[in-house]
């Protein structure tokens, strides 16, 4: 049922559904991250550093930041087919937000290995 649902008949099947995976993934991040505040209460900068300094820390914030810039990709590019009719007008929208997330992933990955 599931596969076939993610063929070519439901072109947006995939999209829909990758859109909540990320949200899920998201989701366990936030909730991970609350419950270490709660355990570990970092205060001051060298405990703040200890905190996220952990290479599987970095990583899984970076796939956090990759899993929301790509559920902000879709959202927005809903937004943009349901609202912004002239065609011309969409693409370069969806051109500037495109440009946007890929500046804003790189600067992401920066802070977050030059820590």
């Amino acid at each position: 049922m599931l596969i076939q649902l993610l063929t070519d008949k439901y072109p947006g099947m995939r999209l829909w559904l990758s859109q909540r995976l990320t949200a899920v993934i998201m989701a366990s991040y936030v909730l991970f991250f609350v419950i270490m505040l709660i355990v570990q209460r970092p205060v001051g900068y060298e405990a703040w550093y200890t905190f996220v300094s952990p290479a599987w820390f970095r990583f899984a914030t970076l796939l956090f930041f990759v899993c929301l810039f790509s559920h902000a990709w879709l959202g927005v590019r809903d937004v943009l087919r349901d609202y912004i009719f002239n065609l011309n007008l969409r693409n370069y929208l969806q051109m500037l937000v495109d440009i946007l997330l890929v500046i804003y992933l790189a600067w992401v990955s920066v802070i977050l290995w030059n820590i």
